[in-house]
């Protein structure tokens, strides 16, 4: 009795009136019957303010929030249709507390809303609440466009402008399938993702967003791999160009130091047959392979810290290095890379970064030549990381972040969907609590 006067006191407010309510036999099931109250001569029409009359009855079931655990809450609500006098024209009663663009009610938007809120999966709340997974997914995607819109709201009224940025590239399918990703390095937020990671494609971000928000822009973080560049120079001619630092280590830790290290293997791989041929003992030809296995296997700690090297480990890279000058002068060359990225001084860095090329096209050794003549055109963004110490590093943590939302939704077909998930689940009061800090 009380759940049906509470019912009837929240409807005494709209044009609608409590009738009944009709519940299945085994109690799972429960069917709430409303009508209409409201008069024909309240009405007028929506086009031409004419007199209407009723021209028809019609009824709607919306689903409703549960009251009771394990009991499926309907509404059945009863509406008319009117005629315009005048017009003729033809147009249905609303339903005050029906969700819109759904068959649910007010109420239970707010229910679903409040489980999206928690960066429940929609699936997980289609099984808890047996709502249609597209209902879910317009609520996911209003609650999503609330908290955008919010953040963008916050940072207004504090007059906020970024100054640092990073752009990179993740893969939304697969085939070769990208998409293009814009951070805020200071707060964390992404600011565009959009698909595609040609020049062309991220053009679409400077012509997307309000370029005075940009207009504080110091330096933009990115890797050497997209012509990025040529567009953030056009457009935000004061920032400064940083190519990140670790994309340029791996990429010579696979370009040079991987192919030196299995160019020095296969030598002893060879030597090892030529020796087996010519008939040396069998401890010769075996400590000749031991060498190749070693050499071979020497990946890590070639690209390790020395200071995170065991001392058995140390002595091992030591011999390694004595035995191979290639492979030493590589390494060194790698060391020395480390220190210029270290660097804050903006004239010293040069003066470094003009050495490290100039010694590097000297060595003869054919993958490090190579390197160096492709990087040595990028030298000023790689000194400009002395004055502006930045990466895609924040950028490259959140695509981890975005493939755990891929896994989670088994692949999103809707782009821009998925896109609007990036971007809210990059917000601060948005972003899952770490474990470790609970």
């Amino acid at each position: 009795m009380l759940l049906e006067q509470s019912i009837a006191n929240y409807l005494s407010l709209q044009p609608y009136e409590y009738i009944n309510t009709e519940t299945a036999e085994d109690g799972k099931q429960r069917l709430l019957h409303l009508k209409s109250t409201k008069e024909t001569e309240d009405v007028q029409c929506p086009f031409c303010s004419g007199h209407v009359h009723i021209c028809g009855n019609y009824s709607m079931r919306l689903r409703d929030m549960p009251v009771y655990p394990g009991t499926r809450q309907d509404v059945e609500a009863n509406y008319h249709r009117y005629r315009c006098q005048k017009c003729l024209r033809t147009f249905s009663e609303e339903i005050p507390f029906k969700y819109p663009q759904t068959r649910i009610t007010e109420r239970a938007a707010s229910w679903i809303s409040s489980f999206l809120r928690f960066n429940i999966p929609i699936t997980t709340v289609q099984k808890i609440t047996g709502v249609h997974w597209d209902t879910v997914k317009h609520l996911h995607k209003e609650v999503m466009a609330e908290a955008i819109a919010e953040r963008k709201k916050e940072l207004a009224k504090n007059g906020y402008r970024p100054k640092h940025l990073a752009v990179d590239e993740f893969a939304i399918h697969k085939g070769h399938k990208y998409a293009t990703c814009v951070m805020d390095l200071d707060e964390g937020d992404v600011l565009w993702v959009g698909k595609g990671r040609t020049k062309a494609d991220f053009s679409r971000f400077f012509q997307e967003i309000d370029m005075n928000y940009l207009s504080e822009v110091e330096a933009v973080a990115m890797d050497m791999n997209a012509s990025y560049n040529l567009l953030v120079t056009e457009h935000l001619p004061k920032a400064k160009i940083v190519y990140d630092r670790y994309h340029m280590q791996a990429q010579f830790a696979k370009d040079v130091l991987g192919v030196v290290r299995l160019e020095e293997a296969r030598k002893h791989s060879a030597q090892a047959r030529k020796m087996d041929e010519e008939g040396f003992s069998k401890a010769e030809v075996k400590a000749e392979k031991r060498l190749y296995s070693e050499v071979k296997g020497a990946r890590w700690i070639l690209l390790a810290g020395r200071d995170s090297l065991s001392e058995e480990k140390s002595a091992a890279l030591m011999k390694i290095l004595d035995d191979h000058a290639d492979l030493s002068l590589c390494h060194a060359m790698k060391e020395e890379m480390s220190r210029l990225f270290d660097l804050r001084d903006a004239l010293e860095a040069r003066t470094g970064w003009k050495a490290w090329f100039e010694g590097a096209k000297a060595s003869g050794i054919p993958a490090l030549v190579r390197f160096a003549e492709l990087k040595e055109k990028r030298i000023d963004g790689l000194v400009a990381h002395a004055s502006h110490p930045i990466s895609t590093g924040k950028l490259e943590g959140f695509n981890n972040r975005i493939k755990v939302a891929k896994r989670i939704g088994y692949g999103y077909r809707d782009e821009d969907y998925f896109f609007s998930l990036i971007q809210y689940f990059s917000i601060s009061s948005v972003k899952y609590k770490s474990p470790k800090k609970t």
